[in-house]
């Protein structure tokens, strides 16, 4: 792969646009991106907390940074990591990572913050930071070795549509890698119903309705493992 990457992996008719701050968007100019941009700040703050994490959801930082360090060493090749958001518990192991990587979000404000973590810049080796739409996303199907989407499942609607879309990102045999937070105890459940009222989230799931689905679209050999109310799944495409 050559030092245009990732450029060379777009489809036909997809360009990039610089955005500043080491981000590029594949998004109309007229299209500003997510909500999120004017609370990246505060999100920070709350999901690194190791006492939200524990007292909330039953688990713990290291868990979504040991996940994101098996989806980086699965492969050689270049990784996509869906929904990236501000790079909170992947920032450092994406730096030391020699794979391309290229980190997507639809919030650019997300972006910024991420790019300030990595170091993150287009047109060179290493981690390049891209605003596009999960549903729209700009590369050729089939164009990484490692697709992820970390903490995002429990954000959309249509899961199924979701786990398609990354399924089509990846190469034949490559490692497919996401997580979703799951209703699994009382006050799981409630903080789950709590942010849904507030439009932050949808509709709580379990675990055993998340693993169907991503059963239906990804095979019947997804991989599960849940910590607290955080579940991890895997597969090959």
């Amino acid at each position: 792969m050559s030092d245009n990457w990732p450029a060379e992996l777009l489809a036909d008719g997809r360009s990039l646009r610089d955005v500043g701050g080491g981000v590029r968007s594949a998004l109309p100019s007229s299209d500003a991106g997510a909500p999120y941009d004017r609370t990246a700040a505060a999100y920070d703050r709350l999901v690194r907390s190791r006492l939200y994490n524990r007292a909330v959801w039953s688990t713990s930082p290291e868990a979504y940074v040991a996940f994101a360090a098996d989806a980086i060493g699965s492969s050689d090749g270049p990784l996509l990591d869906v929904g990236c958001g501000t790079a909170l518990f992947t920032a450092a192991l994406y730096r030391a990572s020699r794979r391309r990587i290229a980190l997507v979000d639809r919030s650019q404000g997300m972006l910024a913050r991420a790019a300030q973590r990595i170091g993150g810049r287009f047109g060179a080796a290493g981690p390049a930071l891209l605003q596009a739409d999960l549903f729209g996303l700009p590369f050729r199907p089939g164009s990484f070795d490692t697709v992820t989407c970390h903490g995002v499942l429990h954000l959309m609607d249509d899961v199924p549509a979701v786990l398609r879309a990354l399924r089509e990102q990846a190469a034949p045999g490559a490692g497919l890698f996401a997580s979703s937070l799951v209703g699994e105890s009382s006050r799981g459940r409630a903080w789950l119903r709590m942010l849904h009222k507030a439009g932050e989230v949808v509709a709580p799931r379990s675990a055993a309705e998340v693993v169907a689905l991503a059963r239906a679209e990804w095979g019947e050999r997804v991989e599960v493992r849940r910590d607290g109310c955080m579940l991890f799944l895997t597969a090959r495409a």
